[in-house]
């Protein structure tokens, strides 16, 4: 009786212990979850790419062939600056904010200071467009003020009469044609030609273009109008967040010098 008690103890004993053993050694062997479980790597963490709408190509400010220029390499800077990284889809200046939640963008590039709209939050203006007013010297036209350009034939930038305002409006109602084109260069390729007697675009646009092309009708005589005083763009984006970050990111590269570095690069 003794022995059969001693057998029945034993017996129990080690089915009480067999599934503590047998979950022990599971735990021990589990892969399941990682080693470092509990310890951040999600790879998110890194640098995120800011997907950003810019405009068709412009030199100096938007050169798309090497994802250069200086607007977009002010944009890039900033974003680097608070550690990001950014990605540039081109497309024509008049269909960026149509193109917005067609491309599920995260910015836009340009849009004028004032700008609103439900779904974007606007910066604050961080590069200056120097409009002007073109013409060829041999065709002897005073342009002393916006209100000259009536009557006259004018090729302005996409978007001219968004961002130029209520006198430019009228003006041009007035004039004899009148066309909004996005590729610039060939505003200039028109105006050397003599298919239009006057362009408005950017005076660095303008000057980038002439420089580097030589001979030729380019060699014509032109005369610039400084009808239009500066004006500041800022850029758009689907978020406070990243907005945010961008303006934080243009005062940083201010500070460091590396605004300046970029205009210098592309203006001297």
């Amino acid at each position: 009786m003794r022995k059969f008690l001693s057998a029945l103890t034993v017996f129990l004993f080690s089915c009480f212990l067999l599934p503590i053993n047998i979950a022990f050694a599971n735990e021990q062997n589990d892969t399941s979850l990682p080693k470092n479980a509990g310890e951040n790597t999600d790879a998110n963490h890194g640098p995120h790419n800011i997907d950003i709408l810019a405009g068709l190509p412009k030199p100096p400010f938007i050169i798309e062939k090497n994802g250069a220029g200086l607007q977009l390499d002010l944009i890039r800077e900033a974003f680097i600056s608070v550690n990001h990284k950014v990605n540039f889809t081109h497309l024509p200046l008049g269909r960026s904010v149509s193109g917005f939640k067609r491309f599920n963008a995260d910015g836009i590039a340009t849009l004028p200071a004032n700008y609103e709209h439900p779904s974007i939050f606007v910066s604050k203006p961080y590069i200056t467009y120097q409009n002007v007013a073109v013409s060829l010297t041999d065709d002897n036209l005073s342009i002393d003020k916006i209100v000259d350009l009536s009557g006259k034939s004018v090729v302005a930038f996409q978007n001219a009469k968004k961002f130029l305002g209520d006198d430019y409006n009228a003006s041009i109602s007035l004039s004899t044609n009148y066309r909004e084109i996005a590729a610039q260069t060939q505003q200039i390729e028109m105006l050397f030609s003599h298919r239009t007697e006057v362009i408005i675009l950017d005076i660095n646009i303008f000057k980038y273009f002439v420089k580097s092309h030589v001979g030729g009708r380019y060699n014509q005589s032109y005369t610039i109008h400084p009808i239009f005083g500066e004006r500041g763009y800022a850029a758009g984006f689907s978020t406070e967040q990243h907005r945010d970050m961008f303006d934080q990111g243009i005062m940083l590269i201010k500070e460091q010098g590396v605004y300046q570095l970029v205009l210098d690069r592309y203006l001297q």
